[in-house]
């Protein structure tokens, strides 16, 4: 326990069975429940044949053993719901290939004990570590797919979106469960549209990135970044219907729609005019009125941004690098 609040960690896991037990083994004694939720692994994968015989000896590990693979996601769904029904209040993800280290745990699980936020979440991209050992791809998608969650979700101060090292309270992870959590690689960035919605406060934990440890990497950046970036783009309008038209009403969709629609009408009768060049004149009535209509969408579009972040910034908090280890 850390300040009187059971601590559960949920360790969704798909064919780990060369890292698995050190995970396990490595827990801090102050998690009470150790949920691990295998992902189907297929044989000769041992996954869930050491997690039982390691459970044998520690009474905090609970297996759940999923009949079929439905994604990493959907393991942690699962893991959510056991920790749920067994009453923990803050609940972790960790995940089964080591790459989270469990010393940064108590700087994700003290903000939420002490009620400074609902939502901690790693941050590999900071200024103290070493942003070398991560893998370039990772690295490029990781920088975009961070900026594309932060206009949907609203937390502009947030970064790594990508960083499935986190800690939710008991009522935000109810609410996880309540809406559906995406089942597979999209799922930090859901979890992160979820909590805008419900207007969480989220805090950013710098910390350390951790690869080179023996995991298999499954993630194929190519075949997951189209279904995330879409996954975001419904997800800002979903945010921009609840949080700023039904929970609040706000100029902020109107903002946003306007300016959109200016900006793109605005461009497309400019190129229509380019074409027309070719064969015809065009008059400066038709020039200036397609200027105007690209650069006021613009400006709108600009304005709608910056009443976005005013108004979202007081739920995203930083957390420091050195922080209670």
């Amino acid at each position: 326990m850390h300040l009187n609040q059971t601590v559960a960690v949920v360790v969704p896991a798909f064919k780990e069975e060369l890292q698995i037990t050190g995970v396990i083994q490595t827990m801090p004694d102050y998690v009470d429940l150790i949920v691990v939720v295998d992902d189907a692994s297929p044989a000769p994968d041992r996954t869930c044949e050491i997690v039982e015989n390691l459970a044998g000896g520690d009474s905090r590990i609970v297996l759940v053993a999923r009949p079929e693979n439905g994604g990493v996601g959907a393991a942690i769904e699962d893991g959510y719901r056991e920790a749920v029904r067994r009453d923990a209040d803050v609940i972790g993800v960790m995940a089964g290939d080591g790459q989270m280290d469990p010393n940064e745990l108590i700087r994700l699980v003290a903000p939420v004990a002490e009620g400074r936020c609902d939502y901690a979440k790693g941050n590999r991209y900071n200024l103290q570590s070493n942003w070398s050992e991560i893998p370039r791809v990772r690295k490029i998608g990781s920088i975009i797919l961070s900026f594309m969650t932060r206009i949907a979700t609203g937390y502009w101060s947030i970064g790594d979106s990508q960083n499935g090292y986190a800690v939710s309270s008991r009522p935000l992870t109810e609410q996880f469960l309540r809406r559906g959590i995406y089942p597979r690689y999209g799922v930090p960035n859901d979890l992160l549209l979820t909590a805008a919605i419900n207007s969480a406060v989220v805090m950013d934990v710098p910390m350390d990135p951790v690869y080179g440890v023996g995991e298999e990497s499954k993630l194929r950046p190519r075949k997951v970044a189209m279904p995330i970036a879409l996954l975001l783009l419904k997800g800002f309008w979903i945010r921009m219907w609840y949080r700023h038209t039904v929970l609040e009403t706000t100029p902020v969709p109107i903002a946003y729609v306007s300016g959109l629609a200016s900006l793109s009408i605005g461009f497309f009768w400019s190129v229509l005019l380019v074409f027309r060049t070719v064969g015809t004149s065009v008059t400066t009535v038709e020039v200036t009125a397609a200027s105007l209509l690209f650069i006021g969408g613009a400006i709108i579009l600009l304005l709608a941004l910056v009443l976005d972040v005013l108004l979202s910034s007081p739920l995203a908090v930083r957390g420091s690098f050195e922080g209670q280890r």
